[in-house]
């Protein structure tokens, strides 16, 4: 079975080592390149066509952000997790804006970056432990939103609700008892309907909205 493709992007060479060190050491996964600023890691990755992108947020010359949108705009088969000190929700929003199909702090555990890597590669869409709890905080304190799903289906809801917990269109299909084809078209729908361009969209839309929970911690 052919092992998924890691490219990290970072501008301190001892934590890119680190990382590289810890994703080496799964059988899963193979790094294959490393670069030190966005502007590098969208050539990088071009050159190397990974199916994961490890990428930092803040860097100089092209920060992660940056860099995540050009590549999405040229490559959007590649999935992006974002690992950062930041633990921002703007930043953790901003960064799904723009694309990113996951978001990690550095204080992660490292068999947390393995499981996002992988969940990533999967199609899924992660956030670390530490920013959901945040998020659940923050949502349990604020006024509770009025659920802006009217234009979805009851199915789309759930397909929606899938997403926003991190599962891949495989795993939606088992959990529903539908196609993964099925999976596909209720993504497309929902797209379409809230107006937005990829799934990682769909989850920043749902929890700002107070449409999605994440369970407990």
């Amino acid at each position: 079975m052919a092992r998924i493709r890691v490219l990290v992007v970072d501008d301190q060479a001892i934590v890119r080592r680190g990382v590289m060190d810890i994703l080496a050491e799964h059988e899963e996964l193979e790094v294959v390149g490393e670069a030190r600023d966005g502007r590098e890691g969208i050539e990088k990755a071009k050159e190397l066509a990974p199916d994961v992108i490890v990428m930092d947020l803040n860097m100089p010359n092209c920060n992660g952000l940056e860099a995540t949108q050009a590549l999405q705009a040229e490559m959007p088969e590649v999935g992006i997790l974002m690992l950062t000190i930041s633990d921002k929700e703007q930043d953790l929003f901003d960064a799904i804006k723009y694309g990113a199909r996951g978001y990690m702090v550095k204080n992660s555990e490292p068999d947390e970056l393995v499981q996002g890597v992988l969940h990533t590669a999967r199609g899924g869409v992660i956030v670390s432990p530490s920013m959901a709890t945040m998020l659940l905080g923050e949502l349990k304190a604020a006024k509770e939103p009025e659920p802006e799903t009217s234009n979805l289906s009851p199915r789309e809801q759930e397909v929606l609700q899938q997403v926003a917990q991190g599962s891949g269109n495989k795993e939606i299909a088992a959990t529903l008892f539908i196609s993964e084809n099925t999976v596909k078209t209720h993504l497309r729908n929902i797209m379409d309907k809230l107006h937005l361009a990829n799934r990682s969209q769909a989850v920043a839309y749902a929890i700002k909205k107070g449409i999605i929970r994440y369970p407990e911690p």
